[in-house]
């Protein structure tokens, strides 16, 4: 549904002006701030940004109208790496990574992702359906307006075919807007095949089964020493590129596996964590046109040795995008507490890592021509926090910031 509403007096409003793509170097950090902004919305569109006055002006003020007077205005945030269809808890694992066990300790022990496949295979749908609404309802309190779902947890054509539809039928208990991602190269299954043999069934036998089903929108595929080689994972991203549907790579989460090089010469729309990517092959990829999505709770969660160098990302010109990474291991749901960690994690200014959560991660989701942005024409999407100036979200850890999410005019939260 569209409506029709003027959001008036914010004391600091960032536009985020999109020139047709993802920003990158210098204006990663640039947010076009409005003093006493104002956005007019009709039929759930933008119509007119700018000082109060002039919105008032040029749009009138015959329509519902949301004085925000002490608050900042940004785009809808929107969540890019998002896991949330799954049973079972694993709480436990934090414990033992911080009392010193490693992943493969862990696994040893009955826990990691494969402990989570077994537990969503066995669960029912509606307990899975319930569960994936609840997610969605604790991440738009945080914030997000656009949220990417993952499946992942199933690891069999049957099964990841499930989970799509448990998520599109969880989309519907929602007022998010849900974008949709196929993830069946998540980890080499332990039930059977080898990582190859897995691999050959995603391409030939899973895909088109999902593009056939018609609920995701992209493809994602882990590359991962252990999981899926740079060899394998390029194998899939031939496949997607051959059938059109656009992809994305889990990369170097854990070691470094050339995930990044094997994303950006593959075509990838975005390539995701990148812990373990090297400086030595950020720097031999140059400006890519691939987006680095960064996941700053997920590396301080596993305890890594070592963080995605998002600094040299930015300064060589990578696009850079910030996500919670909410997953079975753990629920992040606040991408405005995202925002402030990645400040405090990677170095970045509270400006870049709000383009990161707003155009970049747009455009990470084929979206960036609809929304990410204050621009005329695009959706009327908005979050509104309560603080006078955005930088506010990096020193205000903890506070509850989040005043409104507004989707195509209508006030969700």
């Amino acid at each position: 549904m569209s409506f029709d509403l003027n959001v008036i007096h914010s004391d600091t409003l960032a536009r985020i002006h999109d020139k047709g793509r993802p920003r990158s170097g210098k204006s990663q950090g640039e947010l076009d701030l409005i003093e006493d902004g104002a956005v007019a919305i009709r039929g759930g569109r933008i119509v007119c940004v700018g000082p109060t006055s002039v919105v008032l002006k040029e749009a009138g003020s015959d329509v519902p109208t949301l004085d925000v007077k002490g608050c900042s205005v940004l785009p809808g945030l929107v969540e890019s790496h998002c896991h949330p269809v799954f049973a079972g808890n694993r709480h436990w694992e934090y414990v033992r990574r911080l009392q010193g066990d490693s992943g493969r300790d862990i696994r040893r022990q009955g826990g990691g992702i494969w402990s989570t496949v077994v537990n969503t295979r066995a669960a029912k749908d509606a307990q899975l359906i319930n569960n994936t609404i609840h997610a969605f309802n604790s991440i738009l309190a945080g914030g997000t307006a656009t949220l990417e779902a993952k499946s992942g947890y199933g690891l069999s054509t049957d099964q990841e075919l499930r989970l799509l539809r448990i998520l599109e039928t969880a989309s519907k208990k929602t007022d998010l807007d849900i974008v949709f991602t196929f993830l069946g190269a998540h980890i080499a299954p332990q039930d059977g095949p080898t990582p190859g043999e897995y691999t050959a069934m995603v391409r030939d036998e899973m895909l088109p089964r999902v593009m056939e089903q018609g609920i995701a929108q992209f493809h994602d595929i882990t590359c991962e020493i252990g999981d899926f080689t740079a060899d394998l994972a390029a194998d899939l991203l031939k496949k997607s590129m051959q059938t059109g549907m656009p992809a994305r790579v889990h990369a170097d989460a854990s070691s470094h596996s050339h995930g990044w090089r094997t994303a950006v010469e593959g075509g990838a729309v975005a390539a995701d964590h990148l812990t373990y990517t090297p400086d030595s092959e950020i720097r031999d990829m140059g400006a890519a046109e691939t987006i680095a999505v960064l996941l700053p709770i997920a590396e301080q969660f596993y305890l890594d040795n070592q963080k995605a160098n998002g600094r040299l990302f930015v300064e060589t010109d990578v696009p850079v995008a910030i996500a919670t990474d909410y997953c079975s291991s753990f629920q992040a749901t606040s991408l405005v507490l995202t925002i402030a960690l990645a400040c405090s994690w990677f170095g970045f200014t509270p400006a870049e890592a709000i383009v990161g959560a707003t155009l970049n991660a747009a455009y990470v989701l084929g979206r960036g021509n609809d929304r990410g942005s204050l621009d005329i024409g695009k959706r009327g999407d908005l979050t509104i926090l309560n603080c006078s100036h955005p930088n506010e979200i990096g020193t205000r850890i903890g506070s509850p910031l989040v005043h409104h999410v507004i989707s195509c005019g209508r006030i969700i939260l």
